[in-house]
């Protein structure tokens, strides 16, 4: 009992033959909650699965065969996951289908007790088998004409229809747009973007100065970014982008000025 994890749980397996039986009878049973069902375990935990094959008499090699092999799916993790899981008898036929799958098999006639078979150098990983596969062929799905725009962009034959039902849309994200930015997770990219708008507006601040002869210099640098930083914050699509000066900039101001000059 000491080498049981706690919290386990047992399956049962049971197989046999009845005289009055003209078909095999086959039952998996999924207890809710786990029943210690005393005597029929080889350890005193509770039941959570129990397997019953009853069939007619003269197969019964052929029923303890079955039964070793459902024994033997229950220790597989996968299986064993699907068992817990499976709301219908197709979701077990799937979890079987899959283990045939990944199962390596030997044939009767190669057997050899006196050879050793290697171990496979990496085992495949049970949490991609845990991964649905990508379903073959059409899903039955027929694809609408016209591509997949939303409402939004369908014609609505009013003067300015598209973009009011786009503010319709839009309107209910307004307010969080702003109110997001007030929390505390947002305060390590409000000063990373500070520092990274900062840095080369003084830079070329001073440059333009040096340029200028002090006309344009940090201080106009650092009012100009600031209000096209925020009007195009506000008004652009993409307010993500960073709007500052460049080294282009620079020598276009330079240029300018000496035209002027």
């Amino acid at each position: 009992m000491k080498k049981i994890p706690p919290g386990a749980e047992a399956s049962n397996v049971l197989v046999g033959e009845l005289e009055f039986l003209e078909q095999p009878v086959v039952a998996f049973v999924r207890l809710c909650p786990a029943v210690l069902l005393n005597g029929l375990a080889e350890v005193p935990i509770t039941t959570r699965f129990l397997f019953i094959l009853l069939g007619p008499l003269g197969k019964g090699p052929q029923y303890h065969e079955i039964g070793r092999s459902i024994a033997t799916l229950m220790t597989d993790e996968v299986f064993h996951d699907v068992a817990y899981k499976a709301k219908d008898r197709n979701d077990l036929v799937a979890g079987i289908d899959e283990f045939l799958d990944q199962v390596t098999v030997l044939p009767p006639g190669e057997w050899d007790p006196s050879i050793r078979i290697e171990p496979p150098k990496n085992v495949p990983s049970q949490e991609k088998r845990k991964v649905p596969p990508l379903p073959n062929g059409d899903l039955g799905e027929a694809e609408e004409p016209g591509g997949h725009g939303g409402p939004e962009l369908q014609r609505t034959g009013r003067f300015f229809g598209g973009f009011f039902m786009d503010i319709k849309r839009k309107a209910p994200h307004y307010l969080s747009d702003y109110t997001d930015a007030l929390s505390l997770q947002c305060l390590a990219s409000f000063l990373f973007l500070y520092c990274a708008c900062m840095s080369p507006v003084i830079t070329f601040g001073g440059l333009l100065g040096e340029a200028t002869e002090g006309r344009i210099s940090a201080i106009e640098s650092l009012f100009g970014a600031s209000m096209t930083g925020i009007a195009y914050s506000l008004f652009a699509g993409q307010p993500l982008t960073i709007l500052g000066s460049t080294g282009p900039v620079l020598v276009f101001e330079k240029i300018l000025f000496k035209f002027c000059k």
